[in-house]
């Protein structure tokens, strides 16, 4: 009676090696695009990614930006979703983001009449000397 003892060689997977795609700002851009218009399934990412900009900070990191905190908060529900999209994409897993909160400045309309002369008296400076001159009349 003959025991075969000989290992059990299983076979080995060969893992293919994958080009890492350097990632430009234009590519990036462009790959922004086929996610949001990939996304348009499910409406609340579609339209949490449809109107933000992507800027490229280094090969592996890039940032959105966000108006507010409450977006940021939103978008790490779908960060898998958005970072295995462009990890496959561009075949790079180290691939991560950031957001970058990005507030625009809002022109704040003057309804006071204080703030309206003030508005006045810094497009036109006369209006100061012109206020000197007549010191009764309220504004």
């Amino acid at each position: 009676m003959s025991l075969n003892l000989a290992p059990v060689v299983a076979p080995v997977n060969v893992l293919e090696k994958r080009e890492v795609e350097q990632l430009t700002q234009q590519r990036l851009e462009e790959l922004w695009a086929q996610l949001v218009e990939s996304c348009k399934d499910d409406s609340r990412l579609h339209d949490l990614l449809a109107d933000k900009k992507v800027v490229l900070k280094n090969n592996n990191l890039f940032h959105i930006q966000v108006p507010n905190l409450m977006i940021d908060n939103y978008l790490r529900e779908y960060q898998t979703r958005i970072l295995g999209f462009l990890r496959e994409a561009t075949n790079n897993d180290s691939l991560q983001y950031k957001s970058a909160v990005v507030v625009e400045h809002v022109a704040v309309k003057a309804y006071l009449p204080r703030d309206k002369f003030d508005e006045m008296a810094r497009r036109n400076p006369a209006m100061l000397s012109l206020r000197k001159l007549f010191p009764d009349i309220d504004f």
